[in-house]
């Protein structure tokens, strides 16, 4: 397991910060009256590792809500509702060329509508809390001016934050985990991307846990 996996960086906007926070039991994360939505931005799980891993662990452990965009059947009233009746909406995706896949791309497209997300009148999910739980195949390292990716993961950050920020919503946290590429061919390791996956999905009760708390 690498040292990435023992310590989990949490980028929260254009700094990084380190979480930390009180064990929660199983129990615990099922049993709160909050809305949590999913939005599952991976277009096919079947060939997933860890974004399937983390997604079975969030159903095993908690009740919220997944919604697997990738199966968006053009009801976009219906997608605008469950947002409005979120308190937390938690963004899964794997980094596709260091942004979200095109099926999460098409959805936040055909979703984030004017007089909905922006316009005139503003936005009717401003505020809403907002998590992004981030996978990548590609090393920590690799996101720099001297590396595979060229740029800080910062910088892509920024971009792929940008409709939400539009829509004014109050990103809390950002969950990432580097390195994991289940690929042997990729030089990817697949036990150590589900250990990752684990402590990944972990990460992410946890944050939401924070504003659980508070909900109650």
């Amino acid at each position: 397991m690498s040292s990435l996996c023992a310590s989990l960086p949490l980028y929260n906007r254009r700094h990084t910060t380190w979480f930390t926070g009180a064990t929660t039991t199983r129990e615990q994360y099922k049993d709160n009256n909050m809305n949590v939505v999913v939005l599952n931005g991976h277009p096919n799980l079947a060939q997933s590792v860890a974004n399937r891993t983390i997604l079975a662990d969030l159903a095993e452990q908690t009740n919220w809500t997944v919604n697997h965009v990738a199966d968006f059947d053009g009801n976009i009233e219906a997608e605008q509702a469950q947002l409005l009746n979120a308190d937390v909406i938690v963004v899964q995706f794997p980094l596709y060329w260091s942004t979200y896949p095109a099926v999460l791309k098409k959805w936040v497209d055909d979703v984030f509508t004017y007089g909905f997300a922006f316009g005139p009148e503003g936005s009717k999910i401003k505020g809403k809390k907002v998590i992004f739980s981030v996978t990548a195949g590609a090393t920590e390292a690799s996101y720099s001016t001297e590396g595979f990716n060229f740029l800080p993961f910062e910088h892509y950050q920024i971009a792929y934050e940008h409709p939400f920020r539009a829509a004014e919503v109050n990103i809390v946290d950002t969950v990432i985990t580097f390195e994991m590429n289940a690929t042997p061919e990729e030089g990817g390791d697949e036990a150590n991307t589900l250990a990752l996956a684990h402590r990944h999905a972990e990460r992410v009760m946890a944050a939401v846990s924070q504003f659980t708390e508070v909900h109650a």
